[in-house]
């Protein structure tokens, strides 16, 4: 997947009206850095090769539904596949004329419909479940000169998220139905500033609601089916937090720059099982994947020590595969839930995968399964370095 580049996720300022008390507080501060490895939340792994009818290289979105697989692909478009990794179809296609998207970077699934409705600047796309161009919904009356950067689909809704980054948004965000249709949405209650960078939010669904934050609010909100909206967790407050005067007029090229975005904590990715909240993060010298514990609150931390010339970042990501032995997970994982059972995902290219059980660490390891183990290695030696990449599916522990 399209790594993250941790030097624009910037966060927050503080604006949440509500008291919080009894809610939870993520503070990169008081992570604990107890490790955890893949065999302590997973129970079984599968890898997935992709077609190689339609050359991946860099993705943008990657979404899972019970039936297919979705992967928004750069200069390719959008691409369907089943989940044994044949390749089913393009969604519509990338141009300027009608019914063309011109990038087709963001999209989401109407799993009740089949529809794919695809993002572009002001304006979505709808295709049918057999990639037919159907019509165009505009989005100018609703999103800010940058415009919408995200799309979801939720109770049959069209969400659509602002994540605050022109610093003068109307709204957090808007819900329409899927004719274009205004539903619902919640006023930004952030005062105008001047963010002297684009800065980026999340989203994501768990079990029946869908979650919300923007880098200029404490609060991640939990918003309902019947599209109520209520705080789930907090942003702690504190030195680590960004606030919207404390770089305005820097250059994001400078080392000055560079030095005060070292210290903040910066979110890439967000979301929750059963089990955990999982946040990838960037604070000081660490970029890692932290787990928390829902029920006792007790935190995990998965990096390992990679230091790069010319970054101030010394971890990176990094969740030992001791299952079978393959390729550690790192910052780019999606979460996917079917039929009471829980996922994690992640791509990888077979280059990497070769080269991982080629080594002398791959080789010598013990792991959990060892006939999965050779399993692994006998696709690594099957694959070829230019074929499309493996995904990668991790069944988590009830």
């Amino acid at each position: 997947m399209k790594s993250i580049n941790f030097l624009c996720l910037i966060l927050f300022i503080s604006s949440c009206n509500g008291t919080g008390h009894n809610l939870y507080h993520i503070d990169p501060r008081s992570f604990n850095d107890n490790r955890i490895t893949l065999s302590e939340i997973a129970d079984d792994i599968k890898y997935i090769q992709l077609d190689n009818i339609i050359p991946i290289g860099i993705t943008y979105a990657f979404k899972m539904t019970e039936e297919y697989i979705y992967l928004s692909i750069k200069d390719v478009g959008i691409v369907q596949y089943e989940h044994n990794g044949k390749f089913v179809r393009k969604v519509g296609s990338r141009g300027k004329g009608p019914g063309e998207y011109r990038y087709g970077m963001n999209f989401t699934v109407d799993e009740l419909s089949g529809n794919v409705f695809v993002l572009d600047p002001g304006i979505v796309k709808i295709y049918s479940p057999s990639g037919i161009f159907l019509k165009d919904i505009s989005l100018k009356e609703y999103d800010g000169s940058l415009g919408f950067r995200d799309i979801e689909i939720y109770n049959s809704l069209l969400f659509f998220p602002d994540y605050l980054s022109t610093g003068h948004s109307k709204y957090c965000w808007v819900f329409l139905d899927t004719l274009g249709h205004f539903v619902s949405m919640k006023k930004n209650s952030v005062p105008p500033f001047k963010p002297g960078i684009e800065m980026v939010g999340g989203t994501y669904k768990f079990e029946n609601n869908l979650f919300y934050y923007n880098y200029y609010n404490d609060t991640i909100f939990s918003i309902s089916p019947d599209l109520s909206n209520s705080a789930a967790y907090l942003f702690a407050q504190g030195n680590h937090r960004w606030t919207d005067g404390k770089i305005e007029g820097l250059d994001p090229r400078s080392t000055s720059f560079i030095s005060q975005v070292y210290r903040l904590f910066r979110v890439g990715r967000m979301f929750e099982t059963d089990k955990f909240i999982v946040v990838v993060f960037a604070y000081q010298e660490r970029f890692a994947i932290c787990l928390i514990d829902k029920k006792t609150k007790k935190t995990f931390l998965a990096n390992k020590y990679e230091e790069t010339t010319g970054s101030n970042t010394k971890y990176k990501p990094y969740i030992i595969n001791d299952l079978d032995g393959g390729m550690p997970l790192t910052e780019d994982l999606t979460y996917y839930a079917v039929n009471e059972k829980e996922y994690i995902t992640t791509l990888i290219n077979p280059i990497n995968l070769k080269v991982h059980v080629s080594g002398n660490e791959f080789k010598n390891k013990v792991n959990i399964y060892p006939e999965k183990k050779k399993d692994l290695e006998k696709l690594a030696n099957s694959l070829k370095e230019t074929d499309n990449p493996v995904l990668v599916l991790v069944s988590l522990k009830k």
